[in-house]
């Protein structure tokens, strides 16, 4: 552990240590369109089970239009691709 004299010269170097290891980076367009897939997927197969899990899908849902938007889809697309069936 480090210990620093001075509160400032603390909070810069964990500015400092943050910037250089966080693990956010930009994704990649494939990497965004798969997940927009699976999570289609997923969102899919909840709405057919049978249990309650309307947390789950609010989730999903709400990441799927993300996705879509960081995709440069227009919503309604991104609603007729949540609601046509995939195999």
């Amino acid at each position: 552990m480090i210990v620093y004299d001075d509160k400032k010269n603390a909070a810069e170097e964990l500015v400092r240590r943050h910037h250089y290891n966080r693990p956010e980076v930009m994704r990649h367009q494939q990497e965004i369109r798969a997940r927009y897939e699976k999570d289609i997927r997923q969102y899919q197969d909840l709405t057919k089970a049978k249990v309650e899990n309307r947390e789950q899908r609010l989730m999903l849902y709400a990441e799927i239009k993300v996705l879509g938007w960081c995709l440069g889809r227009d919503e309604r697309n991104v609603l007729k691709d949540i609601n046509t069936p995939r195999d």
